[in-house]
């Protein structure tokens, strides 16, 4: 399901720090009573992926995680990221009409803060599919149309960051890559990248002297020269830029 969304969720990005969300995403929505189920008996346990997150830290959990059902993807994506947001995995998986409490338990059982959720109607009945019934359908909400009608789902499972040194996402570097620098895929709000001016789009080039090879020897500089006024260097379209800014505390 959504192949290309998935290998870009998990190609472009490698966290420097801790991102937050302008507007979370669409709506937050009401998971239901409570579903308490074996991870085998979940289909969001059964198809999840997780992320390495490669020592990135979150803040504790918040308490019950909030579910949203997602607009457009990659725009619900950056509006996570903006708003201090980790992925810490997805599931995409096509089943009978669930309640938004499946998401929830399996929210619960990774430690995420928020899920959001993506369904689309299918057409086909699940004899077709292969697909093998949810065991327990307690809190199923079944569609006004036929018993067989199937969804197709997708959700992406996300946690909330200590709060951030620096405050960037950055793409990851790749072979093919000719040019230095590090692409910045999103700042965080309020950040102290973002009160030094720091754009999507700009080219991270050094910080504090440091030059910038990876998403891991960002956050490696910048853990460094925590709490600390440094110059970092950045290219924006085709002219060299240097800006002070100052760093956060690393917990």
């Amino acid at each position: 399901m959504r192949p290309y969304f998935i290998v870009l969720l998990l190609a472009m990005l490698a966290a420097c720090s801790k991102p937050v969300v302008k507007e979370p995403v669409p709506e937050p929505v009401a998971p239901g009573p409570a579903v308490q189920l074996p991870q085998e008996d979940n289909p969001y346990a059964q198809h999840y992926v997780a992320r390495q997150l490669h020592g990135i830290k979150l803040s504790p959990g918040a308490g019950e995680p909030t579910i949203y059902q997602g607009g457009k993807e990659l725009d619900d994506y950056q509006h996570m990221l903006n708003d201090g947001y980790q992925m810490l995995g997805y599931t995409s998986f096509e089943a009978p009409e669930l309640s938004f409490s499946y998401a929830a338990a399996h929210a619960a059982e990774v430690q995420a803060d928020a899920v959001v959720v993506y369904k689309k109607l299918i057409t086909a009945p699940m004899a077709t599919m292969g697909l093998q019934p949810v065991k327990t359908q307690a809190n199923a909400q079944p569609h006004a149309g036929a018993a067989a009608d199937i969804y197709s789902y997708f959700a992406t499972y996300w946690a909330k960051l200590a709060p951030p040194v620096l405050g960037v996402h950055v793409m990851q570097r790749s072979n093919n890559d000719a040019g230095p620098g590090l692409t910045v895929l999103a700042v965080i709000t309020h950040s102290p990248a973002a009160k030094a001016g720091v754009a999507v789009g700009d080219v991270l080039l050094s910080l504090g002297g440091e030059a910038l090879s990876s998403a891991q020897v960002l956050q490696q500089a910048a853990h460094r020269h925590a709490g600390q006024e440094v110059e970092l260097v950045l290219r924006r379209v085709n002219a060299e830029k240097r800006v002070h800014v100052t760093l956060g505390t690393a917990l």
